[in-house]
């Protein structure tokens, strides 16, 4: 026989706490643009949609949202393992010798030189001039073609002022006319010490609305 307290839990409009998940999986993504919308693929990451469409996340380097390229850690056959120890050798003697070169250490950096006991006995710094590669411009897409069409005709809407911004600047106007520095000291009518200059612009805006000559 179930209790008095569960009939009343059971008929009660307040949810019951759990740890069901299935709902949290659920993400309902609220898109600006309905180009993006539609070509929106919800199985990869932000990163891997912006690239798909074209598009870049940010214009520094990335910090996530990429698959990693696996390598394989061992090689498949076991002849690759065998080294020549002399050719290894004699790549390590010319490497150490290229490596003192001011030609080949970056510009703003040196190297240390010590001897058998670790102490330095010179300093080697760099000459070689770092230049930066430049990013092969990728062709645009077709979304990136629809956006650009959707920026050229894009209409600027102009703000409208509000019926208290107007009742607010016609009292500043019939008070002190065109006189905006007397207008910036009224700590009454202007409250939120706008300057002179976004007072003009205001009062400007205002009179092309109400038909008043500037």
């Amino acid at each position: 026989m179930v209790s008095v307290r569960k009939r009343k839990m059971a008929r009660s409009s307040v949810k019951k706490a759990t740890r069901r998940t299935k709902d949290r999986q659920r993400q309902v993504r609220n898109f600006g643009n309905s180009i993006i919308a539609a070509n929106w693929d919800p199985k990869l990451s932000l990163s891997q949609n912006y690239e798909k469409m074209g598009l870049k996340v940010r214009l520094s380097q990335q910090t996530g949202g990429v698959e990693k390229k696996i390598t394989p850690q061992f090689p498949e056959s076991d002849d690759e393992f065998v080294v020549d120890e002399t050719e290894e050798e004699e790549e390590k003697k010319d490497e150490s010798k290229d490596s003192l070169d001011p030609a080949d250490i970056p510009e703003g950096t040196a190297k240390l030189v010590r001897d058998d006991q670790g102490n330095v006995i010179k300093v080697i710094y760099g000459t070689k001039k770092i230049t930066q590669e430049v990013e092969q411009e990728k062709p645009s897409t077709e979304v990136v073609k629809k956006l650009e069409e959707l920026a050229q005709h894009k209409v600027v809407k102009e703000r409208k002022q509000s019926a208290r911004e107007i009742d607010w600047l016609a009292d500043l106007y019939n008070k002190y006319g065109d006189d905006y520095e007397k207008m910036k000291w009224d700590k009454k009518l202007n409250p939120y010490q706008h300057s002179a200059g976004e007072l003009k612009k205001r009062i400007t805006k205002w009179k092309k609305t109400q038909g008043l000559s500037t």
